[in-house]
């Protein structure tokens, strides 16, 4: 078996494909976390219903001159809401979250919350 000498070009292009195979293992698995935006107006969330991934942050702001709140119906989160700000709360569980406003339980709103792949 003949052996090819190792040259200088040899070893920046093993040490290349070394480091793009690295990146590229690295960025497959970890997906950027998004902020969705819901916008509370006119006594409603806007959108009604939000698309979110585990590790994504619901952003809500508030536009009306009222304070409302943005409760989860099964009780584990309750942000509140006044009048021309913003809150926000990360999502670590899956699946579909129905909330409204304590204030004004007309206004209701659902997070659909996908698994992190």
């Amino acid at each position: 078996m003949r052996h090819r000498p190792i040259t200088r070009a040899s070893r920046c292009s093993a040490g290349l494909a070394a480091a793009a195979g690295a990146m590229l293992l690295l960025s497959g698995g970890m997906a950027r976390a998004a902020t969705i935006a819901i916008t509370v107006s006119d006594l409603a969330f806007e959108p009604a219903v939000a698309e979110a991934t585990v590790g994504d942050t619901i952003e809500w702001r508030n536009v009306d001159f009222v304070g409302h709140t943005a409760t989860d119906r099964s009780g584990q989160w309750d942000v509140a809401l006044p009048a021309g700000k913003t809150a926000s709360i990360g999502m670590t569980t899956p699946g579909v979250m129905s909330y409204f406003c304590r204030f004004h339980p007309q206004m209701t709103g659902i997070i659909r919350v996908k698994p992190k792949l």
